[in-house]
């Protein structure tokens, strides 16, 4: 038996498990038709088309060579440790330093991860951020809080 693409394979049945539970639960709501669409339409279209790229990326995986890939619990603590310290800091210090928090713990993921990239795209990150939701969408959210 060939060695198959198993990181694809295994990302495939994920969109494909995310897609059905989208398209499962906008059933609980009227979907209404495509002229006057209700509150439903959207997530069970979304979730419909999750699972097609979810097939497809599984299926072009199967037929590709790859290896089965080892879990690392590194990455996996930053990334979730950084969407957290966001989450639960954006409301007291603000926007940008909760990105800046966020990409610095997110940054801990990979050891090789050096400052001053790290900086840049910090403070890229909150800038499209402040632009696109307080400016653009008049989210309000401030850009920074100091809580003292």
């Amino acid at each position: 038996m060939r060695n198959r693409d198993w990181s694809d394979v295994i990302g495939g049945a994920l969109l494909i498990a995310v897609g059905l539970y989208f398209a499962i639960q906008a059933g609980a709501y009227d979907l209404g038709t495509l002229r006057r669409m209700g509150p439903g339409f959207f997530p069970r279209t979304l979730g419909i088309f999750l699972v097609g790229l979810g097939l497809l990326i599984a299926a072009l995986a199967l037929l590709r060579e790859g290896e089965l890939p080892k879990p690392r619990l590194r990455p996996f603590v930053a990334i979730l440790g950084g969407i957290l310290a966001f989450a639960v800091s954006v409301e007291w210090v603000g926007m940008i330093p909760a990105t800046f928090l966020l990409v610095g713990i997110s940054a801990l993921a990979e050891p090789a991860a050096r400052p001053l990239p790290t900086l840049i795209l910090a403070v890229a990150l909150s800038t499209i951020a402040v632009v696109i939701f307080s400016q653009g969408l008049s989210i309000p959210l401030p850009a920074y809080r100091w809580p003292f």
